[in-house]
């Protein structure tokens, strides 16, 4: 099955792109004002190079010449690229091979750069042929890193509404949205052992009342999680209360909303939790009751050092 999907079907086409000449500080400024994890380095449509996350976050961060530092000196080449047509079987071998995260994607005939595919996209549709052939490890486009979490992961969305950004109060709103892809059902089922038919195999799912496969409840009740560890400060869980209203497909952009109701005392709050589909309507609704205690000193400081600037 993978090897009939071409490249061309889930490259990136809009290439965030740098001449040689341009500075490793322009470089660096793209990479935070466009939101991607690299730029690739062009002359006269061709990719000559590239430079990366973490090239800044390895190397370039040690110079001291940033600002006159030009690319065509420290970009990473020679590139390995791919072909439009070429397989993500083919793409994931090259990865493996090359020990790179990004291939840019060329024109066969001219060399000139259509578009560019990293281990972001190939994770989408290859995380079970990556563990069982140990051909490609996924790491997650990090799009903004918080004090309190891990990371983040480019096609996730999260907003946050309050009075203020450092404390929770009462009407405070937390909204977080993500795909739930056909590879994430698998992994749940893999994870949890819930593997009933109903969320893996379309076949059997279409005899059903539903017609089709849906997410795990349980799945889509995560994200309300997800949504609730991005208040500020370190939130517990205490206790959850849920109701399905209506059945999940997979595939469909998914946004878990929390809303502060109810301040509880001895930094303790009570959240309305709901979850909705792409079209908004209501797929699980409940009621959640969290710890928020600060954050450990080491994440203080670091947010202390975002706030003001600092590295």
């Amino acid at each position: 099955m993978h090897d009939t999907i071409s490249v061309a079907e889930i490259m990136i086409e809009d290439v965030v792109t740098a001449p040689p000449d341009a500075t490793a500080t322009e470089a660096a400024t793209l990479l935070r004002d466009e939101h991607v994890s690299s730029v690739l380095v062009v002359r006269d449509e061709t990719p000559v190079g590239i430079v990366t996350e973490g090239d800044f976050a390895t190397c370039l961060c040690e110079r001291e010449d940033l600002g006159h530092l030009e690319l065509a000196a420290v970009m990473s080449k020679p590139l390995t690229t791919v072909a439009p047509t070429a397989s993500i079987v083919d793409a994931v071998e090259l990865l493996r091979m090359a020990d790179v995260e990004h291939l840019p994607v060329v024109d066969e005939d001219d060399r000139t750069l259509v578009g560019i595919l990293t281990t972001t996209e190939l994770s989408y549709y290859v995380p079970h042929l990556a563990r069982e052939t140990g051909r490609l490890e996924t790491h997650p486009t990090r799009r903004q890193v918080r004090t309190d979490t891990m990371y983040e992961r480019d096609d996730w969305e999260f907003e946050y509404r309050g009075e203020a950004q450092s404390t929770v109060s009462v009407g405070d709103t937390a909204r977080f949205t993500k795909t739930i892809s056909e590879d994430d059902v698998e992994a749940f089922a893999e994870v949890t052992g819930d593997t009933n038919r109903l969320h893996l195999d379309a076949d059997y799912a279409a005899e059903t009342r539903f017609g089709e496969q849906i997410v795990h409840g349980v799945l889509a009740n995560g994200l309300i999680s997800a949504a609730l560890a991005r208040l500020p400060g370190l939130t517990i869980y205490l206790s959850q209360e849920s109701s399905f209203r209506a059945p999940l497909p997979i595939g469909g952009r998914v946004t878990a909303i929390c809303e502060v109701v109810e301040d509880l005392g001895r930094s303790k709050y009570r959240i309305k939790t709901t979850v909705v589909d792409s079209d908004e309507a209501a797929v699980l609704e409940g009621d959640a009751v969290v710890l928020v205690d600060d954050l450990p000193p080491m994440a203080a400081r670091e947010g202390d050092a975002t706030m003001t600037g600092d590295s």
